[in-house]
């Protein structure tokens, strides 16, 4: 992630490495900042077709499927092509190590620790601190992003951090926001007054538990939400729903080319995922990957997605539940096709 800047904030990443890499960042009613919560647990969205526990609402972009016939972008093809050749490792990863999400679990018990903002403050933490509720042994991701995802189900928030720092002073981070996680999981864009309302820890603001694959998820064989794509060439200065935020210009983002936050990627639907030798977990992936897609959602060095990358999660991805290498190998990186995307925002950085 670059250094943001004021309200242009955007966060851009460093070089990702060659297996899991990650990024160091970048008119609707979908913008509401406090959306009516549904009737259920907390208001969040459960699944119809498994067990396993998601975020936002059910018609939230994240959790509403693509459907049969969407119009295209103009430009899929070629701009499939640019994403499949923008990095020099040239399939797509899955960042469950270095520069990943990792999720810790809150709640009323859990000791809240006062954090320090060091750069800009979003949703909740708007005053340049705030207390959050932080599980002892909390870390966050090995890499410069250092992301950290507190989840406190029962009061239906995400704690998120970008740059997240334990000192002998106490907890810092250079770019936290809370999100509604019984809300459609879209943050105001930043064009709009108060402009920090759109930031949060990722370049395009989405909230970090979004488009997260999960050891539930993978157990169960069904991942019922879109995804979050990081790729070199994401397009900077411009953002388009459900982004709030643009990535940071780069030496490899540029505003003349790319996708932009926000911008949705769909595999080929026709594509048989049971021909192509994936394992149980793979083919949940790329069935994700045709019935909901993936958002972009921030810069990386590699093509990546995102899992869930605490200490927890990655010994059960580990030890056999989620293979890396076959998602490389047996998902080609030509065959997918951008969704038509609604006009940008111009966040002039």
């Amino acid at each position: 992630m670059t250094t943001p800047r004021r309200a242009a904030l955007a966060l851009s990443c460093g070089v990702a490495l060659a297996v899991a890499t990650g990024c160091a960042r970048g008119p609707s009613d979908v913008f509401a900042t406090n959306p009516r919560r549904p009737s259920g647990a907390a208001g969040l969205s459960g699944s119809t077709d498994s067990a396993t526990w998601r975020p936002f609402t059910a018609d939230s972009p994240w959790n509403t499927p693509i459907g049969k016939t969407p119009r295209l972008a103009p430009d899929s093809v070629s701009l499939v092509s640019d994403l499949a050749r923008s990095s020099k490792w040239p399939f797509l990863s899955i960042n469950i190590d270095q520069y990943g999400i990792p999720v810790y679990w809150a709640d009323a018990r859990t000791p809240r620790e006062q954090v320090e903002i060091t750069l800009v403050g979003g949703q909740g933490f708007e005053r340049g601190r705030a207390e959050v509720p932080i599980p002892p042994g909390a870390s966050p991701a090995v890499g410069t992003d250092k992301h950290l995802c507190i989840i406190d189900k029962s009061a239906g928030l995400e704690w998120g951090f970008w740059q997240a720092d334990k000192r002998t002073s106490g907890w810092t981070c250079a770019v936290c926001a809370t999100a509604d996680l019984a809300g459609s999981g879209v943050r105001p864009p930043t064009a709009r007054d108060p402009w920090w309302m759109g930031h949060g820890a990722r370049a395009c603001g989405f909230p970090l538990v979004a488009g997260l694959i999960t050891v539930d998820e993978l157990r169960t064989g069904a991942i019922e939400h879109a995804l979050v794509l990081a790729y070199p060439h994401i397009r900077s200065r411009y953002y388009t729903p459900p982004a709030s935020t643009a990535q940071a210009t780069t030496d490899e983002a540029r505003p003349t080319r790319g996708l932009p936050c926000g911008a949705r990627i769909q595999l080929d639907p026709t594509l048989e995922i049971d021909r192509i030798g994936l394992s149980a977990s793979g083919r949940a992936i790329a069935r994700a990957l045709q019935n909901y897609g993936a958002y972009i959602g921030d810069y990386s060095g590699a093509v990546s997605l995102y899992a869930d990358a605490s200490p927890a999660a990655q010994r059960v991805f580990k030890a056999g539940l989620l293979d890396t290498y076959e998602v490389r190998t047996q998902i080609d990186l030509e065959k997918f096709r951008v969704l038509a995307f609604a006009p940008l925002f111009d966040q002039k950085n």
